[in-house]
C-alpha cells in the first residue's frame, strides 16, 4: 500500500489530521490497482494537450509533484477517461492535504466531479441540445463509467468529508452538493 507521507500536514491541533489521514488511506487503497492509461492515452486525441502529455507521460499518480497538479488542474477536461481515472487520486489528495496551497484546484476538481445540470442532461438524452453541450455531457458520462465501485466509493467519501475538512470553502461549494448527490448513486 502506498503511504500518505507525501501528503502530510500539521493539523493535529485542530483534530482534522486523523480525518485527513483516514481519507488519504481510503483514496490510496481504492486507487492502488488503477492501471496507468498508457503514454498515448493521456490526452483526448481531438485536442492539443501536448503540454499535459509531457507533464503526465510515464508519471505514477503517487509521484506527481504538487506544482504539476496545481499547474495542470485546469486541463483535467482534456484527459481521456482512463487518464482522469488514473490521476484523480493525486488531485483529491492534493486538495485534502494542501488546500491552502493549491490555488483554484478545489474549484476545478469539484467542477470535474459534478454532473451536468439535470435539465441539460434531459435535453441531451432527448437529443435536443447543441453539439458542444453534447460533448461536455458525453465526456462526463464517459469519465464516470471508467471508475470501479471501489474508486467511486473513495470519490463519494472524499465529497462527503470535504465540507468537514474545509468548512470555510466558498467557490467550490456551489458544485459540491450536486457532486455529492450524484456520486451517492453513481
Amino acid at each position: 500500500m502506498a503511504s500518505t507521507r507525501l501528503f502530510q500536514t500539521d493539523d493535529a491541533a485542530t483534530g482534522l489530521d486523523e480525518l485527513r489521514q483516514r481519507l488519504g488511506r481510503h483514496i490510496e487503497e481504492a486507487f492502488a490497482d488503477t492501471p496507468y492509461p498508457g503514454d498515448n492515452h493521456i490526452c483526448k486525441p481531438d485536442v492539443d494537450g501536448s503540454d499535459l502529455v509531457r507533464a503526465f507521460r510515464g508519471q505514477d499518480w503517487r509521484d506527481l509533484q504538487l506544482n504539476t497538479i496545481t499547474n495542470y488542474h485546469v486541463d483535467m477536461a482534456l484527459m481521456t477517461p482512463e487518464a482522469f481515472r488514473y490521476y484523480l487520486p493525486a488531485f483529491m489528495l492534493a486538495v485534502v492535504f494542501y488546500y491552502g496551497h493549491v490555488s483554484t484546484l478545489p474549484m476545478g476538481l469539484m467542477h470535474s466531479l459534478t454532473p451536468p445540470d439535470a435539465g441539460l442532461l434531459q435535453k441531451y438524452l432527448e437529443k435536443k441540445t447543441d453539439p458542444l453541450k453534447h460533448t461536455q455531457i458525453g465526456d462526463f458520462l464517459n469519465r464516470v463509467s471508467a471508475f470501479t465501485p471501489r474508486e467511486k466509493s473513495a470519490i463519494r467519501t472524499f465529497l462527503e468529508t470535504y465540507r468537514k475538512l474545509q468548512p470555510q470553502a466558498r467557490g467550490e461549494t456551489r458544485h459540491l452538493d450536486r457532486a455529492a448527490e450524484f456520486w451517492k448513486t453513481a
